[in-house]
């Protein structure tokens, strides 16, 4: 039973860490930060979109367990002069290598993730 409670408090560790980085990267997100760095993902969103609400769930659980850091920025936010440098048109957008893909189609969100 010690081993079991010692084993469930490294994994409630595990998840409390991940949980603080990622908590720290939705509340902690800025803008010229992300675009600076190009080699991680940026995710562009809007709270009240319906494409972004149909895609970003499905992204939640590999970003909370990601190594890398990856920005979270709410579109919202942003004047216009912000989005059209970067050409976001239409959320969500994934910021990554100096390209912005605005897409809901999961192969290709699959593809960008895994070359971020």
């Amino acid at each position: 039973m010690k081993t079991f409670k010692r084993i469930l408090a490294i994994i409630a560790l595990i998840f409390l860490i991940f949980g603080i980085k990622f908590c720290y990267e939705i509340a902690y997100s800025p803008y010229n930060t992300a675009i600076s760095h190009s080699d991680r993902m940026t995710i562009f969103y809007r709270p009240g979109c319906s494409r972004c609400h149909k895609v970003l769930p499905k992204l939640l659980l590999p970003a909370y367990f990601s190594l890398k850091r990856d920005y979270f920025i709410n579109a919202n936010e942003l004047t216009d002069k912000q989005l059209n440098k970067i050409g976001l048109y239409r959320t969500p957008g994934f910021y990554t290598h100096g390209k912005i893909y605005q897409t809901v189609d999961e192969s290709k969100i699959r593809d960008l993730w895994s070359q971020r």
